[in-house]
């Protein structure tokens, strides 16, 4: 996809600190679901981003849940030792910092593959946020559920 690709992207440059916002979004007619992530050095600078559509009928919140879990995923192309999360859903950043229980079996799985992709890290923070703090992520996310593609 030549319209998201950067310099930093192919290079894929080491950095001791990510910042990452990640989002998830649905669409009930017709079904849909996508995520987004962008994904920042220390010094605030775009590495890269995804916009992706997802299989399958979800909740909202597991769509959050496979936006975190693709954001782990891609981090570790940058081998850092910090990754900072900042999420809009509440539930995601609670239940990620333990202060939440996880009751419902779908969400437990995802759960469990998120904590044990933020174990490849020294540390890991999560932050909840407005969603108009978290645009960009938004953006992509509902791009994949609508599958149009904005240049930015």
């Amino acid at each position: 996809m030549g319209w998201r690709t950067w310099p930093e992207r192919s290079r894929r440059v080491r950095s001791h600190k990510l910042i990452i916002h990640a989002d998830g979004a649905i669409r009930d007619d017709p079904p849909a679901t996508g995520i987004g992530v962008v994904i920042r050095n220390g010094q605030g600078q775009v590495l890269d981003w995804i916009s992706e559509a997802t299989k399958g009928r979800v909740t909202c919140n597991e769509a959050e849940y496979a936006a975190l879990i693709r954001a782990l995923e891609a981090a570790q192309a940058y081998r850092p030792s910090e990754v900072h999360f900042y999420l809009d859903s509440q539930i995601v950043v609670n239940q990620m910092r333990g202060r939440f229980a996880v009751r419902s079996p779908a969400l437990r799985r995802l759960n469990t593959q998120a904590r044990r992709l933020a174990q490849r890290f020294r540390q890991v923070t999560y932050t909840h946020v407005p969603r108009k703090r978290n645009r960009l992520a938004d953006a992509l996310a509902n791009e994949a559920v609508e599958g149009v593609r904005f240049k930015m």
